[in-house]
C-alpha cells in the first residue's frame, strides 16, 4: 500500500476509528477480532506527512521508512486500551492481527502516578503517604478488577489506555487530598499547637511560682499568639497581669518609699546621700527635676560654707568644700572665690 497516496485525517477522526475498534473488539469477545494489516493502516492511518527520504536512502532507512505507519497503529492501539497480537510491524503489512481490549495499559499508568504519588509524599507529608497508600491500592485494583465498571463511567472522549489509568488515579487522589489528607494535616497541626501553647503555659506557672515575672509574660504571650482562645492559656494569662499589677505596686511603694527618704536627707543637708538616692529613682515621679534642686541646693550651700572657710582663714577646708560644691553642680562656679583660695594657698 502506498501510504503517501493516503488522505491524511484529523485526530478527532482518528480518535473515534479507534473507539469503534475498541467496540468491535469487545464485541468479539475471547477471541479476539481478528483484522488485516493493510484494514488497521486505512482506518489509522498518519495523520502528519512522513519525512521524505533522500534518493540515496539506505536499506535500514528505508525500512524504518515502512515501519512507521505500522508503529504509529500500535501506539494508537495502545492509547485506547487495545492489544495487538502480533505487532503490526512484525506481522507486516500484508500480515492479520488480532485486536482484544486490555486494561494492561490502563494499568501501567495507574501503577505510574500511584508510584510517583507515593515518592512524593513520603518527602511531604507522612499523613499524605498514610492516606494515598490504599487510595492508590483502590486505584490500581478498580483498573485491574472493575475495568468494565470504570470503562462505563469513564468520559467518552478519554482514552482506555494509560491515560485512563493516570487519570483516574489523579482524580482519587485529587479528592483524597482535599477531603482527608488536607483536613487531618489541620487537624494534627491545630492539636500540635494546643500541644505547645499548654506547654508554654505550664513554663509560664512556673515561672511565676519562682518570681519570674517578665519571663511569665514572655512565655503566655507566646502561648496567646499560638493559641489564644485557649482556657488553660487564659487563666495563666490572668494570673500574670495579676502578678505584674502586684509587681507595679510594689515597685510603687517602694519608689514612693525611697522619695521620701531622699526628701528627708536632702532637709538635712545630706547632700550626697539624698543626691545618691534621688538619682537611682531614675524618672519617677519628678525625680528628675527635684535631683536638678538638690544638686543646685547643695552646691550653692557648700559654696557659701567655702566662703566662710576663707572669711576664717581655713583655705584648705575653703577648697574642699569648693570641690564638693563643683562635683554637687559643675554649673555653680565662683572663679573669684577659687583665685581667692589658691592667692591664700599660695601665700601659706
Amino acid at each position: 500500500m502506498d501510504v503517501a497516496a493516503v488522505d491524511r485525517v484529523t485526530w478527532g477522526v482518528l480518535r473515534g476509528n479507534a473507539q469503534r475498534l475498541r467496540r468491535r473488539a469487545l464485541a468479539a469477545g475471547e477471541p479476539g477480532l481478528s483484522l488485516r494489516v493493510v484494514d488497521l493502516l486505512e482506518q489509522l492511518p498518519l495523520p502528519y506527512e512522513p519525512n521524505q527520504l533522500p534518493e540515496d536512502a539506505t536499506a535500514a532507512e528505508l525500512a524504518e521508512s515502512a515501519r512507521e505507519p505500522l508503529d504509529f497503529v500500535d501506539d494508537v492501539l495502545k492509547r485506547h486500551g487495545i492489544g495487538c497480537r502480533p505487532a503490526p510491524a512484525d506481522a507486516g503489512s500484508d500480515g492479520t492481527v488480532v485486536l482484544r481490549p486490555s486494561n494492561r495499559f490502563a494499568l501501567q499508568g495507574a501503577l505510574t502516578i500511584g508510584l510517583l504519588a507515593l515518592i512524593a509524599s513520603v518527602g511531604v507529608s507522612k499523613v499524605a503517604f498514610l492516606v494515598f497508600v490504599p487510595v492508590v491500592a483502590l486505584g490500581v485494583w478498580l483498573v485491574w478488577r472493575q475495568s468494565s465498571r470504570v470503562d462505563r463511567f469513564a468520559p467518552r472522549f478519554v482514552p482506555r489506555g494509560r491515560i485512563l489509568g493516570a487519570l483516574l488515579l489523579v482524580v482519587l487522589l485529587g479528592i483524597a487530598t482535599v477531603g482527608i489528607v488536607q483536613p487531618a494535616r489541620t487537624w494534627m497541626r491545630s492539636r500540635g499547637d494546643v500541644t505547645n501553647a499548654i506547654a508554654l503555659s505550664a513554663q509560664a506557672d512556673a515561672q511565676l511560682a519562682a518570681g519570674d515575672v517578665p519571663g511569665a509574660r514572655a512565655s503566655v504571650d507566646q502561648a496567646l499568639q499560638i493559641e489564644p482562645g485557649l482556657g488553660s492559656v487564659q487563666a495563666t494569662a490572668q494570673k500574670v497581669i495579676v502578678a505584674e499589677s502586684a509587681a507595679n505596686l510594689s515597685t510603687q511603694l517602694a519608689a514612693q518609699a525611697a522619695y521620701q527618704r531622699a526628701e528627708a536627707a536632702f532637709a538635712k543637708q545630706e547632700w550626697q546621700t539624698a543626691i545618691e538616692q534621688m538619682t537611682a529613682l531614675g524618672s519617677f515621679a519628678d525625680a528628675p527635676q527635684r535631683l536638678a534642686q538638690y544638686r543646685a541646693t547643695a552646691a550653692t550651700t557648700t559654696l557659701a560654707q567655702a566662703r566662710q572657710a576663707l572669711a576664717a582663714g581655713d583655705a584648705q577646708q575653703a577648697m574642699k568644700l569648693a570641690g564638693t560644691a563643683a562635683s554637687f553642680d559643675p554649673s555653680v562656679r565662683d572663679r573669684q572665690l577659687m583665685q581667692r583660695i589658691f592667692a591664700a594657698l599660695t601665700a601659706g
